[in-house]
C-alpha cells in the first residue's frame, strides 16, 4: 500500500497552488476579524427557533424531552434558525463554533 494519498499526485492540485505566499498583515490589521475557531456566545447562550442566526457555524441543537439526543448542524447567518417536527419551538441552537459560508470568505467570494 502507498505511503502517500494518491490524488495528491494529481497536477490538479500543482496548479491551484498559490506562487507566493501573502504579505504579513499586522495584527488586528486584516479582513478576517476573528480566526472561527471559538464560539463567539458565551457557554450558555442559546437561540429559539424563529430567530435570526447571527453568526455562521457549526451550532448544537437541544430538543425538549427525550425523543433526541442532541446534536450539531450547520447554520448560515441570516437564515432562521428553524423548528422541530416533534418539539415545534421548544428545540434550542448553542454556537459551538464559527465558521464562514465558503461563498462569503475572501478565497471563495463568488465574482461580481
Amino acid at each position: 500500500m502507498p505511503a502517500f494519498h494518491p490524488a495528491k499526485r494529481s497536477s490538479i492540485f500543482a496548479a491551484t497552488q498559490r506562487p507566493s505566499p501573502r504579505p504579513p498583515v499586522a495584527k488586528g490589521q486584516g479582513r478576517r476579524p476573528h480566526s472561527h475557531r471559538k464560539a463567539a456566545s458565551s457557554p450558555r447562550e442559546t437561540y429559539r427557533a424563529g430567530e435570526i442566526v447571527r453568526q455562521s457555524g457549526i451550532y448544537e441543537a437541544v430538543h425538549e424531552g427525550a425523543h433526541r439526543a442532541p446534536h450539531d448542524l450547520v447554520m448560515i447567518g441570516s437564515d432562521l434558525f428553524p423548528p422541530c417536527d416533534t418539539c415545534s419551538d421548544q428545540v434550542r441552537f448553542r454556537l459551538v463554533r464559527s465558521a464562514p459560508y465558503i461563498f462569503t470568505d475572501e478565497d471563495f467570494e463568488k465574482p461580481r
